[in-house]
């Protein structure tokens, strides 16, 4: 054993020799090129073209070129995989590296190497537009799963890009928002990510967030991206804006960010050499930046060309990680009376209703929205697997959405003055504010524009234009109207000289709707505003006439219901609800499900609840009449498949909770500090965020965090924990035993929550601190070894600037959710 020991140790040292030796190589290149890059060529490299990086062939330095994610590959076809959330819930960083390397094939096979994911921003509000994009309110499980993505993404050559630095908690007034936050709760709740994401998995670009931290942006924010990033932690990738997050060309560049993105706005070269030569900003910082982005490319292996697999996409090893994931990423939130897993031996009709039945969510919306080669629906899911055993009933049960579509030119009419009969008047600006004369003026017959990374024209630039539409809309029919606009960027509808549709913002392509009773033939005075920031631009002018359902949609979904054995009713929200760009405005699903769910449990008690969100749902009024709710977040193109898999029996849901479900919004720490008031929010509940608030505050949460069920039942016993008194230095052993006492296989999470009573500052009544995912058969048990050192013991101490563990009793508690505890036990800290 001695001998076999002594030969790792020469195998590490040999390794370690073997990464120092290639460092020197990288450091060597970089300054080789740099050495060779006039002043001019390197001012020229800190802003991009769209998706791209620049390029310098007189040296042979490649673009870096980048694909949205973190969902999958956002450029074409790609496969879709659950939400971020939905990856959360699978609480499985090896499952979670899986992912990050299928992604990472998937974006090489499109000849793109830097994936802009994972997003790791903190659930502070179940409100949140993107909550559906990150891993939940936790930071160590935020930080497990952020490491394991990232070294799955980069183990094939692509670089991962942790986003948003930091704190980009909503979307509300996201460009602007000065989120007031203190030390400690920057330290202990929304960095450690982003702290983990770099110094262990080791990511080689980092993305500055859009709002400002305590003043400044935090694309120009010393403190974040200078102090902490890239100087306590000592981080030697690079950092670059989000999509028009830079704001003036000094502060950025002093400041930390090395990459503006998507153009250069402020950033561009004739800028930056004046700054030099003007003496304002010293070369050698431009130098730095060149360096970092040149170390990441390096490190990465892009500059080799090396021929890329395309046959990763849509391959079956895929679409099967898909499938897993979507499986182990459901959670069962309640399971009244055993009623899941249905038996299919003993149903003969099953009900199916609710509006997400027949179609399948994939992901949220915006920026992440992955398009895949298909997607299976819930229904089509259980026609896959019941086949003709049992036969299925189906009514949506809420009034149909209206299919939208663009407005026709014949409907019309452009203001006196127009040659064309038909189309508006549009007014195309160089600048973002209508201002000036407009460079081009022209009737378009429809607005169904979708220019990409292209201008609307020869004589206006890429980026940075406005456009103005004016006319009339003459329908044919009378009655009631969807109207609806669609932009990237913003864009904003006027209607008989009042503001109907606000879509102002910077933001990928989202749709706002309102609905208007209109008169045939006449003609309705309508101005259609839009601007675009960089990168993408469209905009789309919809709408539908709405008809009369001569049945009521609930009435049909209760006939139904009265003849099934069972009723699923697929219900929540989708990309339209819960996207980038916007926050929810309610937490409750919206009043025709509350009503359809309500009037099916007064027929059929055997009701099942799927729903989707990637956060909290409240459910009041109707949890109570339901048995049985099981939450599949956005599930990625298998969901229909995975969820009919849960429903019936083939495989025992796995997913816990990595976010607190409340019962109402008062609830929420953040409840009275959210959307925030003046350009400022506070985020005045400090570390209390999520579970460590309703612990603490002794809150009861509709469910709690790290809950789920299983069809099957799991035993813990055998709490050890050595030595009972530790030093700084040591580490604490905790041992346990489980057991699955079920007749089921299955999983269970096995969390590790570790409580200081005797702190001198005010503390969570417990934080999580490990955990392990452990698939068992039936009966079988197993023992679960857990070593922690004093970073799990620790506060951070703001007089001091340190994290400080405090001599004293510490708590382990074992358990099955934050409120579950099966075992407890403790140990002391000792000077």
């Amino acid at each position: 054993m001695k001998k076999y020991g002594t030969f790792l140790g020469i195998i590490a040292i040999f390794i370690f020799l073997a990464c120092t030796s290639n460092q020197h190589r990288i450091e060597q290149r970089i300054n080789e090129l740099v050495a060779q890059m006039t002043l001019e060529e390197k001012a020229d490299m800190l802003s991009g073209t769209g998706f791209d990086s620049k390029p310098l062939p007189r040296l042979g330095i490649p673009a870096m070129k980048m694909t949205d994610g973190p969902l999958g590959v956002r450029h074409g076809k790609a496969t879709a995989f659950p939400a971020g959330v939905a990856m959360a819930a699978t609480w499985n960083p090896d499952l979670l590296e899986e992912v990050g390397k299928a992604i990472g094939k998937e974006a090489k096979a499109k000849g793109r190497n830097v994936l802009l994911g994972p997003c790791i921003n903190i659930h502070r509000v179940p409100h949140g537009g993107r909550n559906f994009e990150s891993y939940g309110e936790d930071p160590y499980l935020t930080s497990r799963l952020a490491v394991a993505y990232i070294r799955g993404v980069q183990s094939q050559g692509v670089i991962a890009t942790v986003k948003h630095f930091a704190v980009n908690n909503q979307e509300t007034d996201r460009f602007t928002i000065n989120a007031k936050v203190d030390e400690r709760t920057l330290r202990e709740i929304y960095l450690p990510g982003f702290k983990a994401a770099v110094t262990e998995g080791k990511a080689w670009a980092v993305m500055g967030a859009y709002n400002r931290l305590n003043g400044p942006y935090c694309c120009a924010n010393d403190w974040l991206l200078n102090k902490v990033l890239k100087g306590e932690w000592g981080f030697q990738g690079l950092v670059m804006s989000d999509w028009g997050a830079v704001h003036d060309v000094d502060s950025t560049l002093k400041a930390g960010c090395d990459l503006e993105m998507p153009g250069g706005q402020f950033l561009t070269k004739d800028n930056v050499v004046q700054a030099v030569k003007q003496g304002r900003i010293d070369e050698k910082l431009i130098d730095e930046k060149i360096r970092r982005m040149l170390r990441a490319m390096l490190a990465m292996g892009l500059f080799d060309s090396s021929k890329t697999d395309t046959n990763v996409l849509h391959s079956a090893k895929h679409k099967a990680l898909a499938l897993r994931v979507a499986q182990e990423s459901a959670v069962l939130l309640k399971n009244a009376n055993g009623l899941l897993p249905l038996d299919k031996t003993k149903i003969k009709k099953l009900a199916v209703v609710g509006p997400n039945a027949e179609r399948a969510i994939t992901g949220g919306g915006g920026s992440s929205f992955v398009s895949p080669y298909y997607a299976v629906s819930p229904l089509e899911g259980l026609k896959n697997q019941l086949g003709n055993t049992v036969e299925i009933l189906h009514a949506p049960g809420v009034p149909k959405e209206f299919d939208l579509e663009i407005v026709d030119s014949l409907c019309l009419v452009p203001p006196k003055g127009c040659s064309q009969a038909h189309g508006l008047l549009g007014e195309y600006f160089a600048n973002e504010e209508f201002k000036g004369a407009p460079l081009v003026k022209r009737v378009d017959s429809q607005i169904r524009f979708f220019w990409a990374n292209n201008a609307p024209d020869s004589l206006l630039p890429k980026d940075h234009f406005s456009v103005r539409w004016t006319g009339f809309l003459v329908p044919k029919e009378s009655g009631r109207y969807t109207l609806a606009i669609g932009s990237d960027d913003g864009s904003r509808l006027y209607f008989n000289g009042k503001r109907l549709l606000d879509n102002w913002g910077l933001h990928g392509i989202t749709i706002k709707q309102a609905t208007v009773h209109l008169e045939a033939g006449k003609a309705y005075p309508i101005k259609i505003e839009m601007f675009e920031s960089a990168s993408d631009a469209g905009a789309f002018f919809l709408w539908k006439k709405e008809f009369e359902q001569k049945v009521d949609p609930v009435q049909e979904a209760v006939d139904i219901a009265k003849q099934a054995d069972a009723v699923v009713a697929f219900v929540g929200n989708n990309a339209r609800i819960e996207t980038e760009g916007f926050d929810r405005e309610n937490l409750e699903l919206p009043a025709p499900q509350v009503r359809l769910i309500q009037e099916v449990s007064k027929v059929n008690p055997n009701l099942i609840v799927v729903l989707y969100s990637g956060a909290a749902v409240l459910m009041d009024p109707w949890i109570e009449k339901v048995p049985s709710i099981l939450e599949v977040w956005f599930p990625g193109q298998e969901g229909g498949n995975a969820i009919a898999d849960i429903l019936l029996g083939n495989v025992n849901p796995s997913g816990k909770l990595p976010t607190t479900f409340l019962k109402k919004w008062e609830d929420s720490p953040a409840y009275g500090n959210f959307p925030g008031s003046k350009g400022n929010v506070e985020y005045k509940e400090g570390i209390f965020v999520g579970y460590r608030h309703f612990d603490t505050r002794g809150i009861e949460p509709l469910f709690p965090f790290g809950h789920g069920l299983s069809y099957t039942t799991f035993e813990y016993r055998d709490l050890k924990i050595a030595p009972s008194k530790i030093k700084a230095q040591d580490k604490v052993k905790i041992q346990l035993t489980i057991q699955n006492t079920g007749n089921r296989a299955g999983a269970e999470v096995v969390q590790i929550y570790i409580g200081d009573p005797e702190a001198s500052v005010e503390r969570p009544v417990k934080e999580l601190k490990a955990f392990k995912k452990v698939f068992l058969k039936p009966k079988e048990k197993r023992t679960l070894t857990f070593h922690l050192d004093k970073t799990a013991l620790c506060f951070y101490d703001v007089k001091k600037k340190d994290w400080i563990a405090e001599p004293g009793k510490f708590i382990v508690y074992v358990g099955s959710s934050s409120r579950d505890i099966r075992l407890q036990g403790e140990f002391e800290l000792v000077e």
